[in-house]
């Protein structure tokens, strides 16, 4: 029973993250707010939200010194670091090319395990990378061109990158975390910790000028806040406590999905034919190596 929430709860906050990506297009490209300081406001209403739930079901605060260094970490890896690079890359690629660069995540899992665990790299999992790399040319091809300038959009690619990179550190710190505090008290506690480690960059960066924001943009960033961060981050939390850490990687896969449909049905937007084969060419490739390390851990002998 326990999986089947863990899927319906992945489910659910893929969805979300994938329509996230527009709202973050919407109000970063139309400079109603900086991309670092939407971080900031994002994780104000998350942490509002959390703490309502925490408190509403009497949760304890209670945490060891060395866990709190855990959660700061979590925090600082999985909130404000990838924040900052995905907001920020939105500048200089498009909504749809930014979340499906997100679909590499198994592959800075699999590297990842090998960089830190010495974990094995089969052939087949090689391959199924070198074919998400062609993947990634087909879209990085098309969309280089098709913005402002080629130079600018790599400066997008490396910021989703690094994004990435960040996201496979703090899963591997919550699944830590997670064998010792429930999803709530994870979520709650690295969203305020997150919020103050933003705290600082409002010296640095230009506030907003909220008597701008119409009902959309406010609305976009309420369902950044509430909905994206605060309750999407307690799903994916509780989603890896109940299905391990590779698999939700595998519903990850399809944020890009939601993404473009929200920009076809909502902002009618057409998608060319190389983004659309790109994209499908990384997820395939993507989830066939989730599976397949499922597999490999599975059959993996037992000393």
């Amino acid at each position: 029973m326990k999986k089947m929430f863990g899927v319906l709860a992945i489910l659910v906050a893929v969805m979300f993250w994938g329509v996230s990506f527009v709202s973050i297009e919407a109000l970063v490209t139309g400079h109603y707010i900086d991309s670092i300081t939407l971080g900031f406001f994002r994780y104000v209403f998350a942490v509002i939200f959390v703490l309502i739930v925490a408190f509403a079901s009497k949760m304890s605060f209670k945490v060891t010194k060395r866990d709190l260094w855990i959660f700061f970490l979590a925090g600082f890896m999985g909130i404000f670091m990838y924040s900052i690079f995905e907001n920020s890359s939105m500048l200089y690629i498009s909504s749809e090319t930014a979340s499906i660069l997100v679909s590499l995540t198994p592959m800075a899992a699999v590297i990842g395990n090998r960089i830190a665990f010495k974990g094995k790299i089969g052939a087949i999992q090689i391959l199924l990378i070198l074919v998400s790399i062609v993947g990634v040319a087909m879209v990085v091809f098309h969309d280089g061109f098709a913005l402002d300038g080629l130079a600018n959009a790599w400066i997008g690619y490396l910021f989703m990158v690094l994004s990435i990179v960040f996201w496979t550190v703090y899963t591997l710190i919550t699944k830590k975390a997670g064998m010792k505090y429930n999803s709530l008290k994870i979520t709650t506690m690295q969203s305020i910790i997150a919020l103050f480690i933003f705290l600082p960059t409002l010296i640095f960066r230009p506030f907003p000028d909220f008597a701008s924001f119409g009902p959309t943009q406010w609305g976009h960033l309420v369902f950044l806040g509430v909905i994206c961060s605060g309750v999407c981050y307690y799903l994916y939390v509780f989603s890896v406590d109940a299905l391990g850490v590779t698999l939700p990687n595998v519903f990850i896969n399809f944020v890009p999905l939601f993404t473009v449909l929200t920009n076809i049905i909502i902002f009618g937007e057409t998608i060319d034919s190389l983004t659309i084969v790109g994209g499908l060419v990384i997820i395939l490739s993507m989830t066939l190596l989730t599976v397949q390390s499922i597999r490999s851990a599975e059959t993996k002998p037992v000393n």
